[in-house]
C-alpha cells in the first residue's frame, strides 16, 4: 500500500488541507476536480517540506543514470566492473536481473529514501524484464533515453510519495480493496497524466552522474514536477 505501519504523516496546516483535499476526494467519488485538488495540496504541502525528499531522489536517481551513462559508453560488462558488480558476470539472467535491482535498491533509514528506491526497483523491474542474456541487458541499457529515464522515475517517486503519506487514511474510508485500487488508479494516471503532457525532459548530456552536478539536476526536475502538480484550478479539470 506504499507506507508502513506506525507510519506517522507529516503535520502542518499545508498537510492537513491535504488531508481534508484527500478526504473530499473519496467523498465525491475521485472525480477529475477533488483528484486534482487533492494531489495539488498534497504537491503544495511535499515542496513546503522539499529538503526531506530533495537528496533521496536527487543521490539514487544519479546513481542509476551513472549506470546507464556507463553502459552507453563501455558497454554492459565493462559498465558492471565500473560499479563493482562484476561478479554478475556470465550469470542467469533471472540472476543478473537480481543483482542489478539488488544494487539499485540498497536499503536505506530515510523514508523517502525508501520511496525513492522503492520507485527506482519499480521503474528497473519494468525496463528489464524481458533481458534474457547479457546482450538484452547491454542493448535495453545502453538504449534508454535519460530524459525519459529521469522523468519516469520522478513520476514514480511522486505517485508512491502520495499513497506512503495516505494509504492508511484511505484504507480507513473503504470497506473494500476494489475501492482502494480505483483510488490509485485515479490518483496515478492523474499525476503521470499531468506530469507527461506538461513537463518533459530534454535527453541530457555531457554531466558528472557520479557527482554533484547529477544529483542537483535530477533534485531540480523533481521540485519542477511538483510545482506543476501545485497548480489547480476548476478550469483546469
Amino acid at each position: 500500500m506504499g507506507t508502513s505501519k506506525g507510519y506517522i504523516p507529516p503535520t502542518g496546516y499545508l498537510w492537513s488541507d491535504s488531508k481534508r483535499a484527500v478526504t473530499n476526494m473519496v467523498r465525491s467519488g475521485f472525480t477529475p476536480s477533488s483528484v486534482g485538488k487533492a494531489v495539488s495540496s498534497f504537491s503544495k504541502a511535499m515542496r513546503d517540506g522539499r529538503k526531506s525528499y530533495s537528496n533521496s531522489v536527487g543521490n539514487i536517481g544519479a546513481k542509476s543514470v551513472n549506470f546507464i551513462e556507463a553502459v552507453r559508453q563501455y558497454g554492459f560488462l565493462e559498465a558492471l566492473e565500473k560499479v563493482g558488480l562484476s561478479h554478475l558476470r556470465n550469470l542467469p539472467a533471472e540472476k543478473i536481473r537480481s543483482g542489478l535491482l539488488e544494487y539499485f535498491n540498497e536499503s536505506g533509514n530515510d523514508l523517502y529514501e525508501s520511496v525513492a528506491q522503492q520507485s527506482m526497483s519499480e521503474l528497473m523491474r519494468e525496463l528489464l524484464m524481458s533481458a534474457e542474456n547479457e546482450e538484452d541487458y547491454n542493448n535495453i541499457i545502453g538504449s534508454i533515453d535519460t530524459g525519459e529515464f529521469i522523468r519516469e522515475f520522478i513520476i514514480k517517486f511522486i505517485q508512491n510519495c502520495f499513497f506512503t503519506n495516505f494509504a492508511e487514511k484511505l484504507m480507513t474510508m473503504f470497506n473494500t480493496l476494489n475501492k482502494y485500487d480505483t483510488a490509485e488508479e485515479s490518483v496515478k494516471t492523474y499525476i503521470r497524466t499531468t506530469i507527461e503532457s506538461e513537463f518533459s525532459i530534454e535527453d541530457i548530456q555531457k554531466v558528472d552522474w557520479n557527482g554533484m552536478q547529477g544529483r542537483q539536476i535530477i533534485e531540480e526536475k523533481c521540485n519542477k514536477a511538483f510545482e506543476i502538480l501545485s497548480v489547480w484550478s476548476e478550469a483546469l479539470v
